[in-house]
């Protein structure tokens, strides 16, 4: 299996090139085009694609997540599997599962060594 990833610096561009509310429904057609391209690409070669995204905090959040992905619903909707990943005390990091279609809720505790990933 290969592995392609896709940054955020895609959406970054985007917002760049499409500033404000009014350009909102192409910058979102335009990033929709890009992640369809890229599940087609994935299908067709047997490639895992990661996509990263950045979150922002909502303050004014009471109950629930209190974070927002800055993708927007398009990149939500067309991933199929949502992790947040966080930093813990020294070197290890801890990865949360938040949302997929077949599997339940959790967390791992893994660090990244020259080795490469350790539980």
């Amino acid at each position: 299996m290969a592995f392609f990833e896709c940054p955020t610096i895609a959406a970054e561009l985007l917002r760049v090139e499409y500033v404000g509310r009014g350009t909102l429904a192409n910058r979102q057609q335009k990033l929709n085009k890009h992640l369809h391209d890229l599940m087609r690409f994935g299908d067709l070669n047997n490639a895992l694609i990661l996509v990263t995204n950045q979150v922002m905090s909502k303050p004014d959040t009471f109950f629930g997540d209190p974070t927002k992905p800055v993708g927007g619903h398009v990149l939500g909707h067309t991933s199929t599997f949502g992790i947040y990943l966080r930093k813990s005390k020294g070197e290890k990091r801890i990865a949360r599962l938040v949302d997929s279609p077949n599997l339940p809720d959790g967390e791992a505790v893994f660090s990244v060594t020259t080795d490469g990933l350790k539980d």
